[in-house]
């Protein structure tokens, strides 16, 4: 799971012995205690990261801004059960945003297709280190919603076929529906992408 990289320059960071960490432990404290003040200052250090979680999985800035908003909100009506000997804040708000993007994204009727069991899709094949996180929502912006969720599960947020399938309770054979109609559907825009270079 990431930790904290996000986009470019902007980034939040929570190493040990920076004064962030201070801060956000403070922020935390006070969120607890409903102080909305601190919950407006934690949004704002979490939100550019954050968003661009929620972009992966929605092409409209308005349906990732809501998921976002969705998860912030679970964020902070849970933030009492946050154990920071489990982990990083960070990681406990990025999964409870994450898993709300998914349930805004599955409440939308999921198309039917064919599944296919013998497709082992390699990860260095799609979505190559090369590309700048705006390339990738780019080409992201070329696949429909239930390709485009799987993909950004499978290669940007590194989960498994097995996590995927029991995250959208959709089949295994399903999954590697997507992830096989993904390398179809990027592989032009690829080869478009480095002619272009």
């Amino acid at each position: 799971m990431p930790s904290h990289s996000c986009e470019g320059n902007v980034a939040i960071s929570y190493h040990p012995g920076n004064h962030q960490l201070e801060d956000i432990s403070q922020l935390i404290a006070a969120c607890a205690d409903n102080n909305r003040l601190s919950q407006e200052k934690l949004y704002h250090k979490l939100y550019p990261a954050l968003f661009l979680l929620c972009r992966k999985f929605f092409s409209d800035n308005n349906d990732a801004l809501e998921a976002l908003n969705d998860g912030m909100l679970l964020v902070f009506r849970h933030i009492k059960k946050y154990d920071s000997a489990k982990g990083a804040f960070f990681n406990w708000a990025y999964t409870i945003v994450r898993n709300a993007a998914l349930d805004k994204l599955k409440q939308n009727k999921w198309p039917e297709h064919q599944e296919l069991d013998n497709y082992l899709p390699e990860k260095k094949d799609i979505l190559p280190g090369k590309l700048e996180w705006k390339d990738i929502y780019k080409l992201l912006d070329h696949l429909p919603p239930a390709t485009r969720t799987i993909c950004s599960l499978y290669y940007l947020e590194d989960l498994s076929i097995k996590e995927i399938s029991e995250q959208l309770q959709l089949s295994t054979g399903t999954i590697k529906w997507h992830l096989s109609e993904t390398r179809t559907r990027l592989k032009p825009v690829f080869l478009a992408y480095y002619l272009n270079k």
